[in-house]
């Protein structure tokens, strides 16, 4: 019994290391077209917001999301003291945000935060032109701060697919 202590405590300090370097993504945004919501199928799912009131319908890929973008900045607020963003798109989603822009001017988009609805924005025509997509304001300011901060490692999270093993 007292050989096995040392072994344990080893054990178990190796393992809270391992969980300290361990990333666990959080703030993790996608946008996202709605969806029919008479038309259940695998390519659409509900999203409920934040106080659980309510249910949307929106397509289960998202157009944008995680491993989209680089970097962002918190604008605002406006009149109602909510932050919007401001988002750099990385090279491979940009003609995507342009087409998307281009066939659904003046529709709106659902803004998802870690699996929640948080609300919409709309496809405007400066997107279609711009380096940057903006997100009309959403978030008090420490969300919408929080999001930014977690912009950088949430891409690098979601975009290493290459750098792991093949597993079948």
């Amino acid at each position: 019994m007292k050989k096995s202590l040392p072994l344990f405590l080893l054990l178990g300090v190796a393992l809270m290391l391992a969980s300290c370097a361990t990333y666990h993504p959080a703030f993790v945004l996608s946008l996202h077209e709605f969806d029919d919501p008479q038309l259940a199928t695998r390519l659409n799912k509900q999203v409920r917001n934040s106080s659980r009131e309510w249910q949307y319908t929106i397509k289960k890929t998202p157009f944008l999301e995680a491993s989209s973008f680089l970097a962002g900045e918190v604008y605002g607020p406006n009149d109602e003291g909510l932050y919007g963003l401001r988002l750099q798109i990385d090279l491979w989603h940009k003609g995507l945000m342009r087409e998307m822009s281009t066939a659904n001017l003046g529709n709106v988009y659902a803004v998802v935060v870690d699996g929640t609805y948080i609300g919409t924005s709309h496809f405007s025509a400066e997107m279609r032109n711009s380096e940057l997509l903006v997100i009309d304001p959403l978030w008090n300011l420490y969300d919408a701060t929080k999001i930014v901060e977690n912009l950088k490692d949430n891409q690098s999270h979601f975009n290493n697919w290459h750098t792991k093993p093949f597993q079948r």
